[in-house]
């Protein structure tokens, strides 16, 4: 398309290896698919944003980056949010950013995030293959630690568990922030529950940052990890994002590709 961009727009990662595993990894994939486009970055975090910056690693916030493209003369964009579900930063973040730059280019669309359901079965589009769960052992149950919302619910993790068990597969859904759910005490409540004894840990985050790293594999008493071994249970992490899986970075040139052929053939 003429004149158009994909804004790729992140919470932002501190980690320069992993953000080329996962959101680097998603953008060759984007430039890829949509080689009519040009492909830019925007991170919503401006404490990530400063700290890579102390780095050498400059990247403008959504509405810098709006700017610059409409001072550029772009006239189509689509910003295309890598946050897993419409929450708080989708909500206060990159929605209002978007309104304010509505009238600055001919177009201007934002994908939903790629966890943006209102029922469980809405979450079909994920496969054994999206998920990875062909890497469970025989005896063993998978763990996905999430993010969650701070100040607000956030129901697509109970979605996504519901399908998950609706689909008979031996996963559990979580997330990291104390105040959401279901937390770390309603997963390690369901594993007692069910009998589990071996769980693998894995992040449900698109890049396998600080959250990985710290909350779920780490040492402290803290962690996932720590919190779980101590509980009884036999625990193997990976730190490894959604991002590092092809299959997962698949979802979103699919989303991407029914909006733009949409707004194309409107």
């Amino acid at each position: 398309m003429a004149n158009g961009a994909i804004v790729a727009v992140s919470f932002g990662v501190g980690d320069i290896h992993v953000k080329e595993r996962c959101l680097d990894a998603l953008l060759a994939d984007v430039g890829d698919a949509f080689q009519d486009f040009a492909v830019r970055e925007a991170w919503t975090s401006s404490f990530l944003r400063k700290k890579m910056a102390r780095e050498g690693y400059m990247y403008p916030s959504l509405e810098e980056l709006l700017g610059e493209l409409s001072e550029a003369g772009y006239e189509d964009v689509v910003v295309m949010p890598t946050h897993l579900t419409p929450g708080e930063e989708f909500q206060k973040k990159i929605l209002p950013a978007a309104e304010a730059f509505a009238d600055s280019f001919v177009s201007l669309q934002v994908m939903e995030p790629v966890f943006t359901v209102k029922r469980a079965e809405d979450f079909a589009f994920l496969t054994d293959d999206v998920l990875g769960l062909s890497g469970l052992a025989e005896d063993e149950d998978m763990v996905f630690m999430g993010h969650g919302s701070p100040h607000q619910h956030n129901p697509a993790y109970e979605l996504l568990q519901q399908y998950a068990d609706s689909r008979g597969w031996r996963v559990h859904i979580g997330v990291v922030e104390p105040e959401d759910y279901p937390n770390k005490a309603d997963v390690l409540q369901r594993l007692a529950g069910r009998g589990v004894r071996k769980v693998y840990l894995r992040p449900l985050l698109l890049a396998g940052g600080n959250h990985a790293s710290h909350d779920l594999a780490g040492d402290s008493p803290e962690s996932w990890k720590s919190v779980l071994q101590e509980a009884g249970f036999a625990v193997r992490c990976s730190t490894k994002g959604l991002g590092e899986y092809a299959a997962f970075r698949e979802l979103y040139v699919q989303k991407l590709s029914k909006l733009i052929n949409c707004s194309n053939h409107a």
